[in-house]
C-alpha cells in the first residue's frame, strides 16, 4: 500500500556569525573554523534564490572571490568543486580547503579585499512551511510536484539531504520507500540538481515521474 508524501516549503533566516576575513588566508582560517551550517548557507543559498536562473558564482566564496579580491581564475577553481559529488557539508568544506591551498601553491598571495568588502559569515536558519498537499499516489505526485511553489523542491531536494544529513533526497526516498518505484528512485538520484535553477530542476523530476 502506498504511504501518503506531504509537501512542505521553507524560507530562510539570516543568522551573522560576527566573524568576517578580510582577505584570502584569513577566509580559508575561518572555513576551517566555522560551524557546518555556515558552509551550507554559503554554498547553497544561492540555489533556493534561483528559481528561473543559476547565476554564474552559485556560491560566496566564488563571489568573493571574483568581486572582491577580482581573482576570477580562484572563483573558477571554487565554482568547480563539485558539490553533488560529496556526502556531507565536512567533505564540502574539505574541497573547498584544498581548493584555495593548491591556488595557493601556484599563485602569489591576492590582494586584500577593499575596506567594506570583507567577506562576512553567515549562518542561516530553516523555516519549514506546510504546503497543505498531501498525495497518496504516483499520479497526484506528479500533479503537487507541477504546482507547489519552488522552495518545495528545494526542500525536499537540497535541504533534506544535505542540512538534515539524509541518505537520498525526499522525492527519491518516497518513490522507493512510499510508493515501491524504486526504478524512479534511481533515475532522481542520479540528476545533479547543481546544474539546474529550481524550476529547472521541477521540469527534470516532472520528466522522470510523468
Amino acid at each position: 500500500m502506498t504511504q501518503p508524501f506531504a509537501f512542505f516549503e521553507c524560507t530562510s533566516l539570516l543568522r551573522p556569525t560576527g566573524r568576517q576575513a578580510q582577505d584570502l588566508m584569513q577566509l580559508l582560517s575561518l572555513i576551517r573554523e566555522v560551524e557546518v551550517g555556515v558552509i551550507y548557507h554559503h554554498t547553497h543559498q544561492y540555489y533556493l534564490k534561483a528559481a528561473v536562473e543559476v547565476p554564474d558564482y552559485p556560491n560566496d566564496f566564488a563571489t568573493w572571490a571574483s568581486e572582491s579580491l577580482e581573482e576570477r581564475a580562484l572563483a573558477e577553481k571554487l565554482v568547480s568543486v563539485d558539490l553533488f559529488s560529496y556526502g556531507s557539508i565536512e567533505e564540502i568544506r574539505r574541497a573547498l580547503i584544498d581548493t584555495i591551498q593548491l591556488y595557493l601553491q601556484d599563485n602569489p598571495v591576492p590582494r586584500p579585499a577593499r575596506a567594506g568588502d570583507a567577506f562576512f559569515f553567515n549562518d542561516s536558519m530553516t523555516i519549514v512551511i506546510d504546503a497543505g498537499v498531501i498525495v497518496e499516489d504516483l499520479p497526484a505526485f506528479a500533479g503537487a510536484l507541477e504546482t507547489v511553489g519552488s522552495s518545495s523542491i528545494y526542500f525536499h531536494f537540497f535541504e533534506a539531504r544535505r542540512r538534515l544529513g539524509r541518505s537520498a533526497d525526499d522525492f527519491s526516498l518516497w518513490l522507493e520507500q512510499g510508493a515501491g518505484r524504486a526504478d524512479l528512485a534511481r533515475r532522481i538520484r542520479r540528476i545533479d540538481p547543481y546544474q539546474y535553477s529550481l524550476e529547472g530542476l521541477r521540469r527534470e523530476l516532472l520528466a522522470v515521474v510523468r
